[in-house]
C-alpha cells in the first residue's frame, strides 16, 4: 500500500509541478470547493459535458493544494482539516446536482451520496483509532473524480451515462465502505 501511495505522489508531482506558486493552500482549497458548487449546478441543469470540465478543475484544485502546501511547507493541521472537509461538500455537491437532474432518481443520488460519506468516514475512523489515514478500497476519491469526468464528457454520445455513473459510484462506494470496514475491524482485533 506504501508503494502505491508513493507512484500517486510522483504521478501528481509531474502534473502539478507547473503550475506551482507560492500561495496560501488553503485559497485553492476555496477555489476547488466553489468549482464542485459549479459542477453540481450544471449536472441539474443538464450541461454535463460543461459540468465535467469544472468536475476536473476541482480535481485538480485538491490536488495541487496539497501539492502547493508540501512544496512551501506551509503544510498544516487545519489546511488538512480544510481540504478533507471541502472535499466530502464538494463530493456532496456534485452529486446532489447529478441526483436533481430527471436523469437520475433522487434515492439513487441519495444512496450514493450515503456511501460516498460512509467510505470517508472509514478512513477517518480509522485514524481516529491508528494515528493514520486509511485510503484503501478499490474506489476513492480520485476515482470518482475520474469516473464522474468521464461520465460526463461521454453524456455527449451517451444520453444515460451519468445515469449509469450514478450506478457504478453506488455499487463501488459500498465495496469500498466494506473494504475499509473490514480493513479497521481486522486491525483493531475485532475480527
Amino acid at each position: 500500500m506504501l508503494h502505491e501511495l508513493e507512484e500517486k505522489y510522483e504521478i501528481r508531482k509531474k502534473f502539478t509541478k507547473p503550475l506551482l506558486v507560492d500561495t496560501n493552500p488553503n485559497y485553492l482549497s476555496v477555489l476547488a470547493l466553489l468549482f464542485a458548487f459549479v459542477a453540481g449546478y450544471l449536472f441539474k441543469e443538464g450541461l454535463f459535458v460543461l459540468a465535467g470540465i469544472f468536475v476536473l478543475g476541482n480535481g485538480y484544485l485538491d490536488i495541487l493544494d496539497g501539492e502547493v502546501a508540501k512544496h512551501f511547507g506551509r503544510d498544516s493541521k487545519f489546511g488538512d482539516f480544510i481540504d478533507h472537509t471541502f472535499d466530502r461538500i464538494a463530493d456532496v455537491a456534485m452529486l446532489a446536482g447529478i441526483a436533481l437532474n430527471p436523469i437520475v432518481s433522487l434515492w439513487l443520488g441519495g444512496l450514493a451520496i450515503i456511501f460516498v460519506l460512509l467510505v470517508s468516514y472509514m478512513g477517518t475512523q480509522y485514524q481516529a483509532i491508528q494515528q493514520e489515514r486509511l485510503y484503501s478500497g478499490v474506489f476513492g476519491r480520485s476515482d470518482r473524480i475520474a469516473l464522474l469526468f468521464l461520465s460526463a464528457m461521454a453524456s455527449y454520445f451517451i444520453p444515460d451515462a451519468m445515469l449509469y455513473a450514478v450506478y457504478i459510484i453506488l455499487v463501488l462506494s459500498v465495496l469500498t465502505f466494506l473494504q475499509r470496514f473490514w480493513t479497521s475491524a481486522k486491525k483493531i482485533g475485532g475480527l
